[in-house]
């Protein structure tokens, strides 16, 4: 609790230079109290300024740790994301790492290991090799913060360890933005009324900000997993359009007065239709002697000429 004549560490923004102010008044007329602060120490002593308490970062008795973790934190925050890495690891931290495993700061992109042991297999690496390879440090409550370098590692890793629901994302909004681009998105307004945004700002928005979101989330699963899910995804619509294809057919050959050759082609196509649970081969034990069967064989006997 701040006190009048408390002298405090001030900070007007987190990266500037601690400066020694003393509180000379307290003003808690307002929801959030104001604090009259004088400067003590060099070109700005005596001056006087009201600052709200997020300025006053604590007793000026702890400056000099204050001032050595400040310093640490703008080492670690060194390293900026684009806005397409920062969004792209966000989903990631949320599909694939539980927040108390691993928890991303949405500011500062920032990561907190909270729990090695259970991140490693998510990630496929040590985490101690992981915080070697980046700026970290290590937080009041004793746990690594990565920079958002070491944030983007640890996402690009989760994704080539389990990329499948990643991918299946990425298709489904590509699905998603492909209808908007084409008759615009529904929305209710502040008002409460129905609109219907244009069509050309939607496809001026996939191309600035979702491509480049799904291009890097693709690269980051690895070329092998892409593929495995285009060739799994053309496989499938080829089954679809066959069947539909089968279908049309068979319904031909009734229509045309052929039922039974109809049947027969509708019998045989779902009873051979080839699946997972049928694809495997299937690896038997030999057949003991009494349970082989039995084949009789009829033979001609050959007529005998005697000389």
């Amino acid at each position: 609790m701040i006190q009048i004549g408390d002298e405090q560490i001030y900070r007007q923004r987190d990266h500037d230079p601690s400066q020694r102010v003393r509180v000379v008044a307290i003003d808690t007329s307002k929801r959030n109290p104001r604090y009259e602060v004088e400067f003590l120490d060099g070109e700005t002593a005596e001056k006087k300024a009201n600052v709200p308490q997020r300025r006053l970062r604590g007793p000026w008795s702890d400056v000099r740790r204050y001032d050595e973790m400040m310093a640490n934190w703008q080492r670690v925050c060194g390293f900026e994301l684009t806005e397409t890495e920062g969004s792209a690891a966000e989903y990631i931290f949320e599909m694939l790492i539980a927040e108390e495993i691993a928890n991303l700061d949405w500011s500062d992109r920032t990561a907190e290991i909270i729990d090695p042991a259970k991140l490693e297999p998510l990630i496929g690496v040590p985490v101690a090799q992981l915080v070697d390879r980046v700026e970290s440090l290590t937080n009041s409550d004793g746990h690594d913060v990565v920079s958002p370098e070491g944030s983007l590692l640890i996402a690009e890793f989760a994704c080539q360890v389990n990329p499948t629901p990643v991918l299946d994302f990425v298709l489904e909004d590509e699905r998603e933005y492909r209808e908007k681009t084409r008759r615009g998105e529904t929305y209710t307004n502040h008002r409460g009324e129905e609109r219907t945004s244009d069509p050309e700002w939607e496809y001026s928005w996939y191309l600035e900000r979702r491509r480049p979101l799904h291009e890097l989330l693709r690269s980051w699963c690895g070329h092998r997993a892409v593929t495995m899910q285009e060739r799994l995804g053309a496989a499938e619509a080829e089954v679809r359009r066959l069947d539909l294809l089968v279908t049309r057919l068979v319904d031909q050959l009734r229509e045309n007065g052929h039922s039974n050759f109809a049947n027969v082609i509708a019998s045989v196509h779902e009873e051979e239709r080839i699946t997972p649970a049928n694809h495997r081969p299937v690896v038997d034990r030999p057949l003991k002697p009494s349970e082989i069967p039995v084949r009789y064989v009829e033979v001609r006997r050959r007529r005998r000429w005697w000389g």
